[in-house]
């Protein structure tokens, strides 16, 4: 992984930026969520951003994880409770994090996972949002959760000695040759 990605940056950023759509939306509708459009669209917006997001970093390709977000969207769409459509995100987003994005041994990533998904979920479910800034402060709080999975299970190799210069190989390069 590469040190300018700054995932948990940008899992942090992420996560307030969903809050903040949560919050335009409510103001954008007045109040009033209908089922599923509104709700599981942003829901399915963020998990889709941060799916190629996770894909970029991983190295692997943004078509990986499209037939992940296809299930999503197929199936949360037609969900009749909040529960089995979140729960389902959850499933679909620890699918694509430990599953294609950054695989390991599967006990490892289910482990992980349920730590992560679990843990922020229940955070959110202990929160109880019931009011639209509460939901979104809650949706911030998950991406909070969800930064930990950089800092745990995926840091970013230390290297103590910069890497070299790119110009100053070239140069080293050209004297070896005119040296002969």
């Amino acid at each position: 992984m590469n040190a300018d990605h700054r995932p948990v940056r940008t899992t942090i950023i992420l996560g307030g930026m969903g809050a903040l759509a949560w919050l335009l939306a409510d103001w954008a509708v007045g109040g009033y969520w209908p089922w599923p459009l509104i709700t599981f669209g942003i829901i399915w917006l963020m998990t889709a951003t941060y799916a190629m997001a996770l894909a970029r970093w991983s190295g692997r390709s943004i078509l990986a994880v499209i037939f992940p977000l296809l299930v999503l969207a197929m199936t949360g769409v037609v969900m009749p409770r909040y529960g089995v459509a979140f729960g389902l995100t959850l499933a679909v987003l620890s699918w694509i994090r430990s599953g294609i994005c950054f695989p390991r041994a599967p006990l490892l990533s289910l482990l992980r996972e349920l730590f992560l998904c679990g843990g922020g979920g229940l955070v959110v479910a202990l929160w109880g949002p019931s009011t639209p800034p509460t939901w979104a402060l809650g949706i911030w709080l998950f991406s909070l959760v969800q930064s930990l999975f950089f800092v745990l299970f995926e840091p970013e190799p230390s290297s103590s000695a910069p890497p070299p210069d790119p110009f100053d190989l070239a140069r080293r390069r050209i004297e070896d040759l005119l040296e002969g």
